[in-house]
C-alpha cells in the first residue's frame, strides 16, 4: 500500500507526524478525501468538522476546528490549524455539557446572550461527541 506523510501543526507545535494511507478533511464545499499522488492543493478546513486520517494500522478521527489543508508532491501534506482534538483525548462528559448549556441558553435566550458564540460552542461540542464516538466504534463513518 501506498502511503504519504502528514504532518497536523498547530501554534503549540506539530501534534501528528505519520505515513498515512489517507486523509478525509471537512472543507467549505464537503469532505475532500485526499490519498497518495493527490494533486497539489491549498484548501480551507471548516470551521467545525471531522478529520479522518487513515495509517497503515487505525483510523484516527479528529475534531478539528479551522485552518488550512496544502497538499504537495514535494513537501507531503501538512495541516495548520488553531484547534484539534483527538478523538481519544476528548472528555465525552465534558462535550455533553457543553452541548447541554449551549443549547439551554439559546433555547431560553437570556438577556445578554452573545447568540452566534452559543450557536459556535454548540457546534464545537455536537463535533466532539460525534468523534468521540467515532473513535470509540459507536457511531459509523457515514455519521460526518
Amino acid at each position: 500500500m501506498s502511503t504519504f506523510p502528514l504532518r497536523i501543526l498547530t501554534p503549540k507545535g506539530i501534534i501528528f507526524d505519520e505515513e498515512v494511507l489517507s486523509l478525509t478533511a471537512p472543507t467549505e464545499k464537503g469532505p475532500l478525501c485526499i490519498e497518495p499522488g493527490y494533486t497539489n492543493i491549498i484548501t480551507s478546513i471548516s470551521k467545525a468538522g471531522v478529520l479522518l486520517v487513515v495509517t497503515p494500522t487505525q483510523k484516527r478521527y479528529f475534531a478539528i476546528f479551522g485552518g488550512s489543508l496544502d497538499v504537495s508532491k514535494l513537501d507531503g501534506t501538512s495541516i495548520f490549524t488553531e484547534e484539534i482534538n483527538d478523538g481519544y483525548e476528548i472528555d465525552m462528559a465534558r462535550a455533553i455539557a457543553a452541548r447541554d448549556r449551549n443549547q439551554d441558553r439559546l433555547d431560553k435566550r437570556p438577556e445578554g446572550i452573545d447568540i452566534v458564540r452559543a450557536k459556535a460552542k454548540l457546534a464545537k461540542a455536537l463535533v466532539r461527541i460525534n468523534v468521540k464516538q467515532l473513535s470509540e466504534g459507536l457511531a459509523k463513518d457515514s455519521a460526518f
